[in-house]
């Protein structure tokens, strides 16, 4: 029996057999000088190859809508068709009119209820001329004529194309095949297509094709499904499948389209590593972000790397410039072996080394033919043959190395090393982190370390201060009194001085005390009325107020939670300076409040003599006054003190000021669990 071709000759390589000719299939159907063309269901033809306008002589516009009847010679389409199924082919000798002359063909024809292109019935036929003088050989030229029209387009496309009979025996395979598989078509045909299926696969492959033939069931899509093919060197190629079946001279056969998907397979499998490469990036990059467990940190860096990287072994290597035995590397996380932490591992002829050393990410993939290492950082025992080492932290300063292993040969992808070094610079970055954070511990200990000393000396010397001082003011009195007879008046004013100035030393002494205990002593926070604070203020300062005619407005105040005390002291300190500082007119006070976000502004505002931006900065300090005692009463220390308030609520203190145009104190309070 001579080789079958499939049922349709205008099937494309997908699989589709709508008889629409698509431009590649036309293309391999000019190349192999086969006429084509498409009709409608009555007979007008509205597309045509170039081979057939050649053969006919006319040109397309001639051609379109010109009726296949003004062209057959001795036959008519509806006789040609008398006998051909709907979506089945029919081959039959007729002669074609052309434009100068009558020439002897064959013309295969199909007739489809359904067309790709518009969705209405079609008529698609190939021509071509006849021998004349081989008329002995009329009862099989259509078939001729047909096959070598077949063998052309299978020569001609890349994709193999093999056709099998019901007992799995190859009976045409296409020079694609060699290409693909390895198998040379001449030495397939005859033998089992088994051979070209895994072994895996062929009893699956046989109890398929049996129940198909036997019940008609199809276990698998036949217009495309995915399968792997059996190379002539052992391996494994993917295939993509097209499958179709045919009846050729009474006998049944199958046809299959395959293609080689391995790059696609390829791309596919790259882009899954890369997917999987950055969102164990992301995670890890998020872990590090919440966790301050670095050892936590390292040890979930090992097991992603192991997995991402498909790989036997990951470590990380903390490197120790300093060892007593000189460089080395200390285990600090690992995943896939059971080397215990704290292990170490030599530097010396080490892909660490030449990590170290500068030299860049170092990929080996094959240990036993790269003779640059001893070996990796692992312990020589481990049956090690691949692997990708990067420094972790700056190249000039690393602080050690992250390493991944495997128990193959392998070529690493460029991917592979570009994720392990954002693990790496992940690592670096929390492991920088972690050091300044416990660098500023520290800093903030010895810092609350000094303070708490600092207090304890300033309330020690105030106190300690407070004796002597009572001593002389009490000796000056006396002299004072039983003296005050025989003093001159330059005596009797340098009494005056020293008395006053043992006053203002005590008022400071007391304020200095006073500063000192706002963190030390201060009364737990609870809920406080702010407006209740106010009003016993200004109780407080009413003769103030009277004397100086002052105006206090007051916005309605929230309830927050602190030390009512120090808040009443705050309020006292401010609204007295607002008071003292009115300069030649009656004050004018303004106490508001506004929620902004989390926290609460609240705001002291007078008309005042107003503060030089240059010293608005110095009012916070302790003992720094502006104005000379002759000017304005104090001791210098009432605003530090509503600093110092103001930061142990948690909040912050500003000044807005200009000279002459007045002052504006500005305290946040948060507002959590306030109202």
């Amino acid at each position: 029996m001579e080789r079958g071709p499939p049922t349709d000759p205008s099937a494309t390589e997908d699989g589709d057999s709508s008889g629409s000719v698509p431009g590649r299939t036309r293309g391999l159907l000019e190349a192999a000088d086969v006429a084509w063309f498409r009709a409608t269901a009555a007979g007008s033809i509205v597309a045509a190859n170039d081979a057939f306008t050649r053969l006919t002589g006319y040109t397309p516009t001639d051609l379109r809508e010109r009726s296949l009847d003004a062209l057959f010679d001795d036959a008519t389409l509806e006789s040609l068709l008398a006998n051909a199924e709907c979506d089945s082919p029919t081959s039959e000798p007729v002669s074609i009119r052309t434009k100068t002359d009558r020439v002897p063909c064959t013309v295969h024809l199909e007739r489809r209820s359904r067309d790709d292109t518009d969705g209405e019935p079609s008529i698609t036929g190939i021509v071509r001329r006849r021998d004349v003088t081989a008329r002995s050989a009329v009862g099989s030229e259509s078939d001729l004529t047909y096959g070598r029209t077949f063998e052309a387009l299978a020569d001609a496309l890349p994709d193999g194309i093999i056709v099998l009979d019901t007992n799995s025996d190859v009976q045409y395979a296409n020079p694609a095949v060699e290409r693909i598989l390895g198998y040379d078509p001449d030495e397939l045909v005859g033998s089992s297509k088994v051979k070209i299926i895994p072994e895996r696969l062929r009893q699956t492959h046989l109890s398929a094709l049996q129940r198909y033939l036997e019940t008609g069931e199809r276990h698998i899509n036949w217009t495309y499904v995915e399968l792997p093919g059996q190379h002539t060197d052992g391996h494994e190629v993917p295939l993509g499948v097209s499958l179709n079946d045919f009846t050729y001279d009474g006998d049944r056969y199958f046809v299959g389209l395959f293609r080689d998907i391995s790059p696609r397979k390829e791309a596919e499998r790259t882009l899954t590593e890369k997917v999987v490469q950055l969102e164990s990036v992301s995670y890890l990059g998020r872990h590090a972000l919440e966790s301050t467990d670095i050892d936590d940190l390292l040890g979930k860096a090992s097991d992603l790397v192991a997995a991402a990287l498909d790989a036997q072994y990951a470590a990380v290597f903390e490197h120790e410039g300093a060892a007593p035995d000189g460089e080395a590397l200390r285990l600090r996380a690992g995943a896939g072996f059971e080397t215990p932490d704290g292990a170490t591992a030599s530097v010396t002829d080490s892909i660490a080394a030449a990590t170290l050393a500068g030299e860049g990410p170092v990929v080996i993939e094959d240990f036993e033919s790269d003779e640059r290492f001893d070996g990796p950082s692992l312990s020589d025992d481990r049956d090690v043959r691949s692997g990708i080492t990067v420094t972790i932290g700056p190249a000039t300063d690393p602080w050690g190395v992250l390493d991944v292993y495997d128990t193959r040969t392998r070529e690493f992808a460029d991917h592979d090393v570009d994720f392990l070094e954002s693990v790496a610079t992940i690592l670096a970055t929390a492991i920088e982190r972690q050091g300044y954070e416990r660098r500023l511990n520290e800093t903030v200990a010895e810092l609350e370390a000094s303070n708490e000393r600092l207090e304890q000396f300033a309330y020690a010397a105030s106190h300690d201060l407070q004796e002597p001082l009572r001593m002389v003011s009490s000796y000056l009195r006396l002299i004072e009194d039983r003296y005050a007879e025989d003093l001159d008046a330059d005596g009797r004013e340098f009494i005056d001085y020293a008395v006053d100035g043992a006053q203002r030393m005590r008022e400071m002494i007391d304020g200095l005390l006073e500063f000192s205990r706002i963190d030390s002593q201060g009364d737990p926070f609870e809920p406080v009325d702010l407006d209740a604070v106010l009003e016993d203020v200004l109780t407080d300062l009413q003769m103030m107020i009277d004397q100086s005619d002052a105006e206090i407005a007051v916005d309605p105040l929230p309830e927050i939670r602190g030390d009512a005390s120090q808040l009443r002291q705050l309020f006292q300190n401010l609204l007295s300076n607002a008071i003292e500082y009115s300069g030649d007119g009656s004050p004018r006070v303004r106490v508001a409040a506004e929620r902004t976000g989390g926290e609460w502004e609240i705001s002291v505002a007078d008309d005042g003599i107003g503060i030089d931006p240059d010293d608005q900065d110095r009012v916070f300090q302790v003992f720094q006054r502006l104005h000379s005692r002759e000017e304005y009463d104090g001791t210098g220390i009432g605003l530090a003190i509503c600093r110092r308030i103001v930061e142990r609520h948690g909040g912050r203190i500003r000044v807005d000021s200009e000279p002459g145009e007045g002052t504006t104190f500005t305290f946040t309070i948060p507002a959590a669990g306030s109202r």
